[in-house]
């Protein structure tokens, strides 16, 4: 099943079923105007909810997304690709994750040279056995091998605790 739903103009998910989880792929904004009824169909069914298309949040977004996942209580919830956008929210709304388990989130890098940022996923497994983090990377844009995390690692990944 591969599915592709336009909820609005500016939010939409795309469903497809692998290895026994329905994967939710969500595209957007979540915002005031965001309508998760739909996908609470899925609530008693493994899902797996990629955000890596999610582009903001905003306050009345984050009470939507709390009040749908609650809903997932009981379910087989996890969620990867985390942009940095999102795992602010996991940090510091923790109804946010509900029960759901984090399997990766997009770790944030900036350029000291020409301050470009980009972001490389991490697995939050690897993470939790002490796989360390690059210190720096190399910058896609100048080059420069000097980009360095975006934060401090210890507060980005608060929610692990």
């Amino acid at each position: 099943m591969n599915t592709a739903k336009i909820l609005n103009d500016h939010f939409s998910y795309d469903l497809t079923e692998r290895e026994g989880f329905t994967h939710v792929n969500l595209m957007g904004s979540i915002d005031e105007n965001t309508d998760l009824s739909q996908l609470l169909k899925l609530k008693n069914s493994p899902v797996v909810f990629h955000f890596k298309g999610i582009t903001s949040v905003n306050s009345c977004g984050i009470r939507t997304w709390v009040n749908f996942i609650k809903e997932f209580s009981s379910g087989n919830v996890t969620f990867t690709e985390c942009p940095p956008l999102v795992v602010r929210q996991m940090n510091m709304v923790p109804s946010f994750l509900g029960k759901a388990t984090v399997e990766s989130v997009f770790v944030p890098y900036v350029c000291d040279q020409c301050e470009n940022e980009q972001s490389i996923l991490v697995s939050i497994s690897e993470y939790k056995k002490g796989t360390p983090l690059p210190e720096t990377i190399p910058c896609e844009k100048c080059q420069s091998q000097e980009m360095e995390l975006d934060g401090n690692v210890k507060q980005y990944f608060a929610f692990t605790k």
